[in-house]
């Protein structure tokens, strides 16, 4: 048995894109549909309550477009915060972005674990449920950084190299100032990035994110369903929510991960 339904990665915006990167070299034959909520970005500034409804409600526009066969949510706050819920609310099979805590307590040399991620993510109890899961033993500093994820989303490709390395060094000084020895990436955004982080810290740093567990997370859950692709059926594409001023910077995205720019969801 085989389904060639796609597969739907889900975020606040472009952050779960490098997700995607992974799963389109991993599953060459799987369709894939990207789905930035531009309509409701960002969720980091949001109650939780009112993240949750407005995850389901944009998660059922989805199933009523595409009836994919499985959603990726590529986004840690939605996924801290929606998952549990999206998962009572649809039949679907859901894989959510965990913060990779569990593997930087594990790494920690001096015991001190840095997690980099929106307010929102920070202030949920799940995060502090993972801590005290898997690092209790750790110190812990947990470090906001918004203006990181909006840079990413709104000023990327706009903003000077100079003013981009600042912003991310705002970040680098906080985990600095905290000694940790692993930094945990807890907002999917920040990944884009990475390569200005590994300069700017210190070799011995661990520099962690949850991309590999969540494809082969993906690959377990498309054959345990017996729901893999036999052969690529189409092109994978991008949508956003909402009509965007930002729809030059959404293409150049687009560009650089190799999908079709669709528009807005209808």
């Amino acid at each position: 048995m085989s389904d060639n339904k796609p597969i739907v990665f889900f975020d606040s915006g472009v952050g779960g894109l490098p997700y995607l990167k992974l799963a389109l070299d991993k599953l060459p034959k799987e369709l894939f549909i990207y789905v930035a909520d531009r309509k409701n970005y960002p969720y980091g500034d949001k109650t939780a309550a009112h993240i949750r409804q407005l995850v389901i409600d944009s998660i059922g526009c989805i199933i009523n477009c595409f009836d994919p066969k499985l959603i990726v949510v590529a986004c840690n706050t939605a996924s801290v915060v929606a998952l549990a819920a999206l998962r009572k609310t649809y039949s679907i099979p859901f894989i959510g972005v965990v913060p990779a805590i569990k593997p930087a307590a594990s790494l920690s040399e001096n015991g001190k674990v840095g997690v980099l991620a929106t307010e929102a993510t920070l202030k949920n109890e799940y995060i502090a449920q993972l801590i005290r899961d898997y690092a209790q033993d750790c110190q812990v500093v947990l470090i906001p950084a918004n203006d990181l994820r909006d840079l990413v989303e709104e000023r990327f490709f706009s903003v000077s190299e100079d003013e981009k390395r600042a912003i991310v060094r705002r970040a680098v000084a906080h985990v600095r100032a905290a000694d940790v020895d692993a930094v945990v990436l807890a907002c999917t955004h920040f990944l884009h990035v990475e390569n200005e982080f590994r300069q700017m810290l210190n070799s011995s740093v661990h520099l962690i994110d949850s991309r590999a567990g969540v494809i082969n997370q993906l690959k377990r859950v498309l054959g345990m369903h017996n729901i893999q692709a036999v052969k690529k059926q189409g092109t994978d594409t991008f949508y956003l929510t909402a009509a965007s001023t930002l729809e030059a910077h959404y293409k150049k995205y687009c560009r650089q991960f190799k999908l079709e720019y669709s528009g807005v969801l209808k």
